[in-house]
């Protein structure tokens, strides 16, 4: 799945933070090249401290890349695409939201609620679905240098939200770049379209009472200043990619290439896992810190909202997520739930 410094939020959105390769000619870069990379996440974020990191491992390798990294300053997903389409950024660390813009299959990882039971469920599904993924990616014009993710969606909400008829009368933040989403929506809840710099302002003037947001950006932006609840149901998980425009990518020298590459793919497994971990601490400082109310799940109101969920995934297939890119989702999870994985 934040547009001013203290919030970027988007729904199934909620990014993550994105990052593509700046456009342009096809001749060998020079040492020293420059790549401008975007990401929605907040200045001074985990995520934007992460890439920090990793764009100091680029200037040590072949070529000398340095990444200028652009935290939540070129608008969301949606513009950040359009950036590099015109060549004014060179990459993003996006999420599902942002890299459907390039290709619809990556919806497959985010856009299947309840799909996913744990983190092993979303590794073995987003392995599986891989190479195809990047193939597409590339040949859309975009190299993916790593797959990321973001934490689990949450329902924060004003007043507790215990079982699926609670959430219906409710108005719900969703995300301008995903009507499909905010269409099949309408049967379960009241979605209110907001820019994300507006839902702070939304939450406090009463104009939406809930919103769908993982806990690292919930704990970031205060959230729970205005909607002092959060549902403990992992809804959808946010996952995304850092990507380079395949014309950057093209500049660069073999040598410089496959640097990118390793420090990339190493930074990966390190996001990965330090996000997870950020996922569940961001709760607890949430209830320690802003007096969060973590509504708990009873079996009963779990099977309810999973029937429900279900109900609607004959509406995402073929429209949110690509009917073979779906089915191909539910085949690996159901052999791995079939052989008690």
């Amino acid at each position: 799945m934040i547009n001013g410094p203290r919030f970027r939020l988007r729904l199934a959105a909620i990014s993550l933070a994105a990052v593509a390769c700046a456009l342009g000619s096809a001749a060998p870069a020079a040492a020293g090249t420059e790549l401008r990379i975007a990401t929605v996440a907040p200045s001074g974020s985990s995520f934007h401290k992460r890439l920090q990191t990793l764009g100091n491992e680029w200037t040590r390798g072949a070529g000398g890349v340095s990444m200028n990294i652009y935290a939540g300053t070129q608008g969301g997903e949606l513009q950040i695409v359009r950036r590099m389409r015109v060549g004014q950024i060179q990459g993003a660390m996006l999420s599902a939201v942002g890299l459907a813009q390039i290709d619809r299959s990556v919806t497959a990882l985010q856009y299947m609620p309840l799909m996913f039971r744990d983190w092993d469920d979303v590794d073995a599904v987003r392995e599986k679905l891989r190479p195809e993924l990047e193939r597409r990616l590339g040949a859309a014009g975009y190299v993916v240098m790593f797959w990321g993710d973001a934490g689990w969606v949450r329902y924060f909400s004003s007043k507790p939200i215990n079982r699926l008829q609670d959430l219906k009368p409710m108005r719900v933040y969703a995300s301008s770049g995903d009507p499909e989403s905010v269409e099949i929506m309408k049967a379960y809840y009241t979605p209110v379209v907001l820019e994300p710099d507006q839902i702070l302002l939304g939450l406090r003037n009463g104009m939406i009472d809930a919103l769908p947001v993982p806990a690292f950006l919930a704990n970031f932006s205060q959230v729970p200043t205005y909607a002092p609840y959060m549902l403990d149901l992992r809804w959808a998980p946010i996952t995304g990619a850092l990507v380079v425009t395949k014309r950057a990518w093209d500049k660069l020298t073999p040598a410089t290439q496959a640097w990118l590459r390793e420090t990339s793919e190493r930074a990966g497994h390190e996001m990965r896992r330090f996000s997870r971990a950020e996922d569940e601490e961001a709760v607890q400082a949430m209830k320690d810190k802003m007096g969060l109310k973590v509504i708990p799940m009873t079996p009963d109101a779990e099977r309810q909202w999973r029937a429900e969920a279900a109900s609607i995934y004959p509406r995402i297939r073929g429209t949110l997520v690509p009917a073979p890119m779906f089915d191909a989702a539910v085949e690996i999870l159901k052999a791995r739930h079939a052989a008690g994985t």
